[in-house]
């Protein structure tokens, strides 16, 4: 019998990050490339595989950082204007040594409803955090106004943009945060 444990301790163990609780350390390349893995092996109806990432580690963090940037100015946020909070884009994205797009490119021609393949894209970024997880790396993705711009996809040549996940070692390990129990969520039908 195949030993579940590993990965229900991801699931169980799988936190939410806060950016600016995490170490400068960079992620190993071998981590990286295992993540990504594990995002291609995510349920895909007719093995469509919707999903593009883009990867910015190092310097490359200069460059998102100025286009979130340029995207948020654009977007319709009440602060977009703001020089302070522009700013503040090209800083954050320091914060975390990896960010990572969630790129939603449909095969054409279309075969399948748009939910199905945006669907295959969560389920992949979802297998990313678990594999981010396991290797021992805080998660969180994001998807602010900058994030899933239209400004930005074009710039990463994305379809759509379903926001970022960015990685990271933490400082501390973040809180447990409570589930409601099991009986509050399902119905069993049994008969």
């Amino acid at each position: 019998m195949p030993d579940a444990r590993p990965v229900l301790h991801a699931i169980r163990h799988r936190r939410t990050a806060d950016l600016l609780k995490l170490r400068p350390d960079p992620v190993p390349q071998d981590v990286l490339e295992a993540v990504l893995t594990a995002a291609t092996w995510a349920p895909t109806h007719g093995n469509r595989q919707p999903w593009r990432f883009t990867v910015f580690t190092g310097e490359g963090r200069h460059r998102l950082g100025d286009l979130f940037a340029r995207a948020y100015a654009a977007s319709t946020a009440k602060d977009a204007a703001n020089p302070d909070v522009q700013a503040n884009q090209r800083v954050r994205v320091l914060k975390a040594p990896v960010w990572i797009s969630l790129e939603l490119h449909i095969p054409q021609p279309p075969k399948l409803p748009h939910w199905e393949e945006e669907h295959a894209l969560a389920a992949a970024a979802q297998n990313m955090l678990l594999a981010a997880t396991a290797h021992g790396l805080a998660s969180k993705w994001v998807s602010g106004p900058a994030m899933v711009s239209p400004l930005t996809a074009a710039e990463l040549g994305a379809p759509e943009l379903r926001g970022f996940i960015f990685l990271g070692y933490a400082e501390t390990t973040p809180p447990d945060r409570p589930r409601a129990p099991l009986e509050d969520k399902v119905v069993w039908v049994r008969e």
